[in-house]
């Protein structure tokens, strides 16, 4: 009985040191009135829990709710359509690197400082997001003529990691827009969150402009210098990297992207016949360079080649590892 006590002691020590209750009071920041449905996610970092979760509580019509936080590293990231996010940081020592505004966070709290019920209630005030208007003009980096029809996407995101543009962390939806016959396009620049504006076009390298939304002091021009791609035609052919059979049915594609735009307008995808061959596919020299490949009972290949090496015509082989 004593073993099994001494057993749990050390389960019961960690359940109750994990975490402390706070109350988060949103509230508008003129004039201090509460805000309901706003989202509050918690955020651990760690090497296993690096990204935010799905998982959210919402405040009530009081503008209040309570949620348990750990004793470092900790994030609370609070979100409500048409407000800036916020994102309150729980440490356990002071830094820099964290304070407000300079380290990214809104509110910055240490753990021991955390006092009970019911003086653990910390005010939150939200700003209204901001739209300030960005004229882009789009020009050939070569002959700075204007291109028309380019796609636009004007996309935001918040400042913890992410790992693409996912619709429910960014509030403002994507915008898309394409240049006029002069080369430009208006897109909005919104306060609060990062800003990232991709331009696209069949036969051009991507143009991105990214800038930090809480600096956004009002309209502005911008030119966008768009260098024109070299294409030259490669066979590939994918192969067993043991048997150096053809690999029959593999997915090739060129120019995947994990950002959650629509696909790069100059990457493809092909699936490879008996013989494990593309054919010959037009490869440009964009970057970032990527071909991937994928089939059923192999494991996922993954490189970036050097374009310079590539030589027109060639059949460039691809070997595939066995799962």
């Amino acid at each position: 009985m004593r073993l099994r006590s001494l057993l749990y002691l050390p389960l019961l020590v960690i359940l109750v040191g994990c975490g402390k209750p706070i109350v988060v009071h949103a509230v508008t920041e003129s004039s201090l009135d509460p805000i309901a449905d706003v989202r509050v996610y918690r955020h651990r970092f760690g090497f296993f829990n690096f990204f935010p979760g799905t998982k959210f509580v919402q405040t009530g019509p009081d503008g209040r709710a309570e949620v348990s936080v750990g004793s470092a590293n900790t994030n609370l990231t609070m979100l409500r359509a048409g407000f800036e996010p916020v994102i309150f940081g729980v440490f356990e020592t002071p830094s820099v690197a964290i304070a407000p505004d300079v380290g990214g966070y809104d509110h910055v709290v240490m753990f021991k400082e955390i006092k009970s019920a019911p003086n653990n209630e910390y005010q939150v005030k939200l700003r209204p997001v901001r739209r300030e208007p960005m004229e882009l003009t789009v020009l050939d980096s070569a002959t700075n003529a204007p291109i028309s029809g380019a796609e636009v996407f004007g996309a935001t995101f918040l400042y913890l990691p992410q790992p693409g543009l996912e619709a429910d962390w960014g509030f403002p939806p994507l915008q898309v827009a394409k240049t006029d016959a002069s080369g430009k396009v208006t897109i909005d620049q919104i306060s609060g969150f990062r800003n990232s504006i991709t331009i696209r076009l069949v036969g051009y390298q991507n143009a991105v402009i990214a800038f930090d939304g809480r600096t956004i002091t009002g309209p502005r021009a911008v030119d966008v210098p768009f260098r024109k791609l070299q294409s030259k035609q490669i066979d590939f052919l994918v192969i067993d990297a043991k048997t150096k059979a053809p690999v029959q049915g593999a997915e090739v594609r060129l120019g995947e992207s994990r950002d959650g735009l629509p696909p790069n307008p100059n990457g493809w995808t092909k699936v490879v016949g008996a013989d494990g061959r593309t054919g010959p596919m037009p490869v440009a020299d964009m970057s970032p360079f990527l071909i991937s490949v994928t089939s059923s009972n192999y494991q996922e290949w993954r490189g970036a080649p050097v374009w310079r090496a590539l030589t027109a015509g060639q059949t460039k082989k691809l070997e595939l590892q066995r799962k």
